[in-house]
């Protein structure tokens, strides 16, 4: 599925070449059982968490984390301040990526501070930078352009429409980072350079993955039901239609349908009656996200 997903991405139009996400290269499946994979497993299972036994794994790019002026932003923002120091001088936690969730705000809280001030509020009772889930208030409240923002959902939105129309697949349970873009020594990084956006959180790029619960997708009103529930359940990344920012969802709906279509007239050559059909089944799609399946 990883090879799918790779595939399916890397058919990205030049002039989409800014929103393309970044998929960490695969580099090797191992298997618990094969001989040659057993000899793996005697040489790496010691470098595993306490209790792990061999199983089924995938070796594939390690994701670049934030470095340490990013990370004391976001502690210095949303951090109860009595963990603050122990974050910071945390091994684990310069594992820093963030979770940009555009499809839900936090409730907000009277006090909230200026950008540069330490809040004095406990956020939550447990705090990490590991994978930490950004919401899109909290976007605004570091300062992020809203032009970054719109940025982030039309990464997305391309994304998913690549994913549904050219890779043909749900796209259940997928996952969205932002990150510092591939080494300079990395081809992804040589190959498409416009998608490195630079705010306050320093150079970086949207990167997608978890793709264990992706399932295959039929083209037909069945599968966009499939879609749209998976959809729905995921984790907020994507905008969701009706909440606090309806022009966000716009974004989204705009560029997930107009990569469709791209998608869609390019793989039938020339919007041919299957493309057409495609092109329906994407609206019905964006239907049913919007009425809530």
């Amino acid at each position: 599925m990883h090879q799918i997903v790779q595939h399916s991405l890397n058919q990205t139009t030049i002039k989409n070449s800014h929103l393309r996400v970044q998929v960490p290269d695969c580099h090797r499946f191992i298997r618990p059982d094969t001989e040659a994979d057993q000899e793996w497993w005697r040489d790496h299972l010691h470098r595993f968490p306490p209790g792990y036994a061999p199983c089924n794994t995938l070796q594939s790019q390690r994701i670049p984390p934030f470095p340490l002026h990013t990370r004391e932003l976001l502690v210095s923002r949303f951090c109860p301040v009595d963990l603050g120091e122990e974050i910071l001088n945390s091994k684990a936690n310069e594992d820093c990526l963030i979770r940009p969730y555009l499809g839900r705000r936090r409730i907000r809280q009277h006090g909230s501070t200026p950008l540069g001030s330490a809040p004095r509020r406990r956020v939550r009772p447990f705090f990490s930078l590991r994978n930490y889930p950004l919401h899109e208030d909290q976007m605004e409240e570091l300062g992020i352009p809203a032009r970054d923002i719109r940025l982030y959902a039309r990464m997305m939105a391309n994304a998913l429409a690549t994913l549904h129309w050219v890779g043909e697949i749900d796209a259940n349970d997928v996952e969205f980072v932002l990150a510092p873009p591939p080494p300079t020594t990395s081809t992804q990084s040589t190959q498409n350079p416009s998608n490195v956006i630079f705010n306050v959180f320093g150079s970086h790029t949207m990167w997608i993955l978890d793709f264990d619960l992706c399932r295959s997708l039929p083209i037909n009103a069945a599968g966009m039901e499939q879609a749209a529930t998976a959809f729905l359940r995921n984790d907020p990344f994507y905008p969701r239609p009706g909440r606090d920012d309806p022009g966000l969802w716009s974004v989204f709906r705009e560029q997930y349908l107009r990569t469709a279509e791209e998608c869609c007239c390019r793989l039938t050559v020339g919007c041919s009656s299957e493309g057409k059909k495609r092109l329906l089944l994407s609206r019905l799609f964006v239907e049913l996200v919007e009425n809530g399946h």
